[in-house]
């Protein structure tokens, strides 16, 4: 019997006949299929800007940090201290300011990064996103500066061009603070792809940076890295309970929370809100389905009550109708799926294509300038998933409508 009504489910889902009717069961059809690829467009987007701000701007600066004025000579045992918890990676010193960068053309304000070159590469990528220069410049005496690409174009310089270090002057004199000036060689130029990193950051070596601060006998802070970066914000607050009871120091904690926390909940919430609003698309389709199984009910009572009067139970009926809004749930789910990876597959070249004829530039604001894309296939199997849940559950209610129709009523007029 089963056979039989999946066979009969079959012959009105083929069905070609025009007619109102026709046009819901494509609407709902359509509506469940553009639901689904929407939705694998849009949640692949939001994965891929979520995922972009993890490998871009939170792998480029440390998970965490031990914050405090902490003596050379201690330095070396809280880094030891630290490397105690099983889930850091790195730990290095630092030293952190404002200050100015001036060249001939230009001058701007940035974050300088005093920083130990041989450590640095364990909390951050910045060793791995040199485009010009070396890294290794970093290790000798002279006093040489890595810059970000945009900050060399808006100042004006290459790798080797000296540029003047102005930093404000802590000790108070006659005039006031004096901003203490070092000139430096621009030895190398990174490119971490983050338009607020690349036009804000330098990095010197930690010494050259003591000796510009006059604070030769200590550093602001330890950098620390996690194996997982969603451990940081617990963890780096367990390390600092250790070492404040073992070394007696008192320092403080702080995670990349406080810094890109924001967007990154922001991106989270934004993908969370967008992927609820076009479930909404899915459930008017769901509601096509049901109004589309009840007008076909309606159109074939007489068809419905001959299987009733030849043997057809209930049970056969439901499964009709059930069978026949699972094929459309199925069809429509599938197509979906395939429309949207090859739109999602290539949004790249659709974008290029769009600001082309538009004229504009949809990402010109965003860290990014592109339309990051990431398909997860837990996501894209969830959607599918839930898309042909709710149109099979749809179909129970008219099928249980069918089954209730009786035959004398129907045929006494026909």
């Amino acid at each position: 019997m089963n056979n039989v009504s999946l066979l009969i489910a079959l012959r009105y889902f083929k069905s070609k006949r025009s007619g109102f009717v026709s046009i819901i069961s494509w609407m709902a059809f359509s509506g469940i299929a553009i639901g689904v690829a929407v939705l694998i467009i849009v949640t692949s987007v939001m994965n891929g800007f979520e995922k972009e701000l993890q490998t871009r701007i939170l792998q480029a600066i440390p998970h965490a940090a031990i914050e405090g004025n902490i003596s050379k000579d201690n330095v070396d045992v809280v880094i030891l201290k630290l490397q105690e918890n099983e889930n850091i990676v790195g730990a290095a010193p630092y030293i952190e300011t404002q200050g100015l960068l001036s060249s001939k053309t230009s001058l701007k304000g940035v974050y300088l990064f005093g920083i130990d070159p041989s450590k640095e590469p364990s909390v951050s990528i910045i060793k791995k996103q040199i485009i010009d220069g070396t890294w290794e410049s970093l290790y000798e005496d002279n006093y040489n500066l890595l810059i970000g690409d945009i900050l060399a174009i808006q100042l004006g310089l290459r790798v080797g061009d000296k540029v003047n270090v102005l930093v404000p002057d802590t000790n108070l004199g006659l005039a006031g603070v004096l901003p203490r000036t070092k000139q430096f060689i621009v030895s190398g130029i990174f490119s971490i792809g983050a338009p607020e990193m690349d036009e804000a950051f330098a990095y010197l070596n930690i010494k050259n940076s003591s000796k510009l601060l006059r604070m030769d006998n200590s550093v602001h802070g330890i950098r620390v890295r996690y194996k997982d970066l969603f451990l940081a914000p617990v963890e780096i607050y367990k390390d600092l309970f250790s070492i404040q009871n073992t070394l007696q120091l008192d320092l403080k904690a702080s995670d990349w929370t406080r810094s890109y926390g924001t967007l990154f909940k922001a991106i989270k919430n934004e993908k969370f809100l967008i992927s609820l609003l076009l479930t909404f698309i899915i459930l008017i389709a769901i509601f096509n389905v049901i109004s589309m199984l009840v007008m076909i009910i309606n159109e074939k009572k007489a068809q419905i009550a001959i299987l009733v009067t030849l043997g057809g139970t209930k049970n056969f009926i439901q499964k009709i109708f059930i069978f026949f809004g699972s094929l459309i749930g199925f069809f429509g789910t599938l197509t979906g799926l395939i429309a949207g990876l090859l739109i999602t597959y290539n949004l790249g070249s659709i974008i290029n294509i769009l600001e082309s004829l538009l004229g504009i530039k949809f990402l010109e604001v965003y860290f990014i300038d592109y339309f990051p894309i990431d398909m997860r296939l837990s996501w894209i199997l969830f959607i599918c998933f839930f898309s042909f849940l709710l149109t099979l559950l749809s179909s129970i209610y008219p099928a249980r409508v069918a089954s209730k129709i009786e035959p004398a009523e129907v045929l006494k007029y026909e």
